[in-house]
């Protein structure tokens, strides 16, 4: 049994005293105890004072003048809120939008984003925008008509993949599926150089969560496939990312 006294906090017997603590704040004229249940799974019937309690799993009671239960965590309801959502006006008006686009960036020139690794979204971005281009060129040396391959794993939401400046396909993930998102689609590629530009969109960027700082965005591998041969890795190429291309505008007058 926990006795009471003044302004101190006092636990309850030795063998239950790993899922049971109580606290009790006592005065000359008021009494409050606040009873807890560590236990995640079962029920507790425990005896205070000179009554018995009934604690729920994970949860904590408060007694009014440390005899009556007036608050329980585990009988708390939250109220169910619905969202609606009302027109409030059309934009489907085709004579009132205009679209800029912007050409796709294919040159490697000197840049602070600029290495033999593929650098991490939201990092070099610094959260100013949701796009990040990926920049490299690939030497390609003919060996017979054998299929090529661009294989391209992701960690952003969004990938779209451009081979000299031609759009070869893109790769979006969803909520319930895995966290990379593979682009895996046949090339065709010129002797000697070819650029391969692929934009990084994040759907907005991510603020809150255990471990942010361990958390890692954008593209992770690059490769090509040609044929049956393994596959050669453009991982540490020489990279240039392109912050804040202004991508696609929208806009409506």
């Amino acid at each position: 049994m926990l006795q009471s006294s003044n302004l101190k906090n006092h636990y309850f017997q030795e063998h239950i005293l790993i899922t049971h603590l109580g606290h009790v704040f006592k005065t000359e004229s008021n009494c409050v105890a606040f009873l807890v249940n560590f236990d995640k799974h079962k029920t507790s019937n425990i005896q205070f004072g000179e009554a018995s309690f009934q604690l729920a799993p994970k949860s904590i009671s408060i007694l009014s003048s440390c005899r009556r239960v007036v608050f329980e965590t585990a009988k708390i309801n939250a109220q169910h809120g619905l969202r609606t959502a009302q027109v409030v006006q059309y934009l489907n008006n085709v004579d009132s939008w205009k679209v800029f686009k912007e050409p796709i960036p294919l040159a490697i020139n000197n840049s602070t984003h600029i290495g033999n690794r593929l650098f991490e979204h939201l990092s070099t971005t610094k959260d100013e925008t949701d796009y990040l281009w990926y920049l490299t060129r690939y030497d390609y040396r003919s060996n017979g008509d054998t299929q090529l391959v661009l294989n391209v794993e992701s960690q952003a939401h969004v990938l779209h993949a451009y081979i000299n400046n031609d759009y070869i396909g893109s790769v979006h993930g969803s909520h319930d599926g895995p966290r990379n998102i593979v682009l895996k689609t046949p090339i065709m590629l010129r002797k000697g150089q070819n650029s391969i530009s692929l934009l990084s969109v994040m759907v907005g960027s991510p603020d809150s969560g255990a471990y942010m700082e361990r958390r890692i965005f954008g593209v992770r591998k690059v490769s090509i496939q040609q044929g049956h041969q393994k596959s050669h890795s453009l991982n540490n190429e020489l990279w240039k990312h392109q912050v804040n291309p202004g991508w696609l505008i929208w806009r409506n007058e």
